[in-house]
């Protein structure tokens, strides 16, 4: 019977893949230093640890059939922050991973390794990360053994994971309808840049429905490809707020749009079952509008302003 080590399994993600694991009467632990949550709630086996102190992990690793590594410093603000740390979490711990497990290994890595492509991308197509948590994701992938991993290549995420991890507001279709709830207005600067995007939901269903079937090496994994404005619109037609639009470019320069027939030809993902971008718009705007987060704002809920506050209590280190 498989036994599931999930690393970093107390964040937003992780949060749904707990979720379906316990659903699926799949045994796990979870292993967490707890960098964003003050405390960890849900009533399963945890281990509070770092993903830096190799000797207790290789330690561990032993007693598990399967690994879900989730564990990341994540987004391009959050890893410039430290990007000593960044690369020691994100580059080589995974490395250590590799080298002293030889179980199945799921990992997370990022559709942010395309960079910028106008035409459509899949998994063959040249990667070219600009920021240092695309360039850290790709290194992490490099280490992995084709043989016993499966990576996914993750759009955007967006919507509520689940009762107890914290919602990053910090994400697209997540930020967009939070200020659309509270300021009754959205800025779309340029518009025309592609995101792939997919819910937190899906990402956790691709991942433990794949757990112990056949299929290996990378698989980009989204359920729409949208330009912003076209977002921005869905989010307005929603939420009734206004969209304000100006031609100045966004310092963001990322620009993709992914193809997953990889995925769907192998049967990593059910496309009619998948949320939508409007599931997501609704979720939020239940979150919001019940009072269940009273300050959409608190850095809390965003990665970089988390990392930041961290930082200057000398903590992120």
């Amino acid at each position: 019977m498989a036994k599931v080590l999930v690393v970093g399994g107390a964040g937003y993600i992780g949060g749904a893949i707990t979720e379906l694991l316990i659903a699926e009467k799949i045994p796990f632990s979870v292993y967490d230093s707890l960098v964003y949550e003050p405390h960890y709630l849900k009533k399963v086996d945890f281990i509070r640890g770092d993903v830096r102190d190799a000797g207790r992990l290789s330690g561990l690793l032993p007693g598990y059939t399967h690994v879900i590594w989730l564990a990341a410093i994540v987004g391009d603000g959050a890893c410039e922050v430290n990007p000593e740390l960044t690369v020691e979490v994100n580059q080589e711990a995974v490395r250590s991973l590799a080298e002293n497990y030889h179980g199945r290994i799921v990992f997370t890595s990022t559709c942010s390794v395309y960079g910028q492509y106008d035409a459509e991308v899949d998994e063959e197509s040249p990667v070219q990360p600009l920021s240092l948590y695309a360039k850290t994701k790709l290194a992490a992938e490099g280490f992995l053994h084709e043989e016993n991993s499966l990576i996914f290549r993750l759009g955007t995420a967006f919507g509520v994971s689940d009762t107890y991890s914290r919602p990053r507001m910090d994400l697209v279709v997540n930020y967009m309808t939070t200020n659309a709830l509270t300021k009754g207005e959205l800025s779309v600067f340029g518009g025309t840049q592609w995101r792939p995007l997919v819910h937190v939901k899906d990402i956790a269903q691709a991942i433990v429905h794949n757990l112990e079937r056949p299929v290996r090496g990378v698989y980009n994994l989204a359920a729409a490809n949208l330009q912003i404005k076209d977002l921005a619109a869905i989010v307005s037609e929603m939420t009734g707020c206004k969209v304000k639009c100006t031609e100045q470019k966004f310092q963001d320069q990322r620009n993709y749009h992914v193809s997953c027939r990889k995925a769907l030809r192998d049967g990593i993902f059910n496309p009619h079952t998948m949320r939508t971008v409007q599931d997501g718009v609704r979720e939020i705007t239940e979150l919001v509008g019940l009072g269940r987060i009273k300050q959409t704002e608190d850095e809390v809920y965003f990665n970089v302003r988390h990392a930041e506050k961290l930082k200057a209590y000398g903590q992120f280190a």
